[in-house]
């Protein structure tokens, strides 16, 4: 089913990619099915060097400059916000890097176009990226299996940054972990229930360039796990902390256990250390439950909090 008028927004995410930003540019459509009007919007998060500058030369429709670096998740939602301000039906985001091909923003687009899903998300053939190490491989495979496991939501490649979201999604989506917003908008999706879908994307040929959003592997692997917990935490907090409360418990057991084993076999004498210690363990459950009631407490609130603000929003941006 078509709308009557559809209009498209790319937003490029850039933080000093002069010597990119150009060829994104130029690789972008220029018409798509289903599509009236297409709107290309450079995202400068505070770059140093002439990004917007060349961006402006090549005359694109809008730039939104940081003064300062603040983020790939701040500069996504800026996109996001001036995509609801001039009532865009669908939001293509694309890396500034120039690692993506355009030319399958059309296979992105298409099932928003026929309302089957809210997100698409590109899915790279990690196993042959050239610039991607072995090591880096598995981790990325390992990083969609985890945020597949939180989010209940089967994704191919989690850290992928070509998307595209519906209206409706954009009205959904809250963003605050300012490491990258790749993870959270999925695990947002499943607690709003928005439809997710994949599709198979083409990687362009590229240098092995140093990413500006982590030092190294481990870097990421480390500030990908701190967030994957964090959100877990988040989105769900009785989850999380039931399996606390029942791994002290089970731990605490295991102990008493052995103190009662001693305790019986030597007349009654020794190791009451280890009592003390499974004391400490079953209190430890205990706090780990209470918080499992207040986390689900908050996270009710929280919903309720999101609701409003969606409604909120759908008054001020929705056609």
């Amino acid at each position: 089913m078509y709308n009557a008028f559809m209009k498209l927004i790319i937003q490029i995410p850039c933080y000093n990619e002069q010597d990119c930003i150009l060829e994104v540019l130029k690789s972008l459509p220029k018409k798509l099915d289903g599509i009236d009007e297409i709107i290309v919007v450079v995202l400068d998060d505070g770059s140093s060097d002439d990004t917007s500058k060349i961006a402006n030369d090549f005359g694109v429709n809008k730039i939104i400059k940081s003064s300062i670096n603040r983020g790939l998740s701040y500069t996504f939602m800026a996109g996001v916000n001036y995509a609801l301000e001039i009532g865009a039906d669908i939001l293509v985001n694309i890396d500034g890097d120039n690692q993506y091909c355009a030319n399958d923003i059309e296979k992105l687009i298409k099932p928003i176009i026929e309302n089957s899903c809210d997100i698409v998300i590109g899915a790279r053939d990690i196993n042959n990226i050239k610039t991607f190490s072995l090591f880096k491989k598995k981790m990325q495979k390992l990083g969609s299996l985890m945020v597949k496991l939180i989010s209940g939501i089967d994704v191919k490649d989690a850290a992928s940054g070509f998307r595209a979201f519906s209206q409706n999604a954009l009205l959904n989506l809250n963003v605050f972990n300012p490491f990258s917003y790749t993870i959270e908008t999925i695990v947002q999706a499943k607690n709003k229930n928005l439809k997710v879908e994949n599709v198979n994307i083409r990687v362009n040929e590229q240098k092995n360039r140093k990413s500006k959003l982590f030092k190294n592997e481990f870097d990421y692997i480390f500030k990908q796990a701190k967030n994957l917990i964090r959100f877990f935490i988040i989105y769900r907090p009785a989850r999380f902390f039931i399996l606390n409360a029942f791994l002290f418990f089970i731990i605490g057991l295991m102990i008493a256990f052995r103190y009662l084993w001693f305790y019986f076999h030597n007349d009654g004498s020794g190791h009451i250390q280890s009592l003390i210690l499974c004391l400490i363990i079953f209190i430890i459950s205990f706090l780990s439950f209470i918080l499992a009631i207040v986390g689900d407490l908050f996270s009710i609130n929280r919903k309720l909090l999101e609701d409003i603000q969606y409604k909120l929003r759908c008054e001020k941006y929705k056609k």
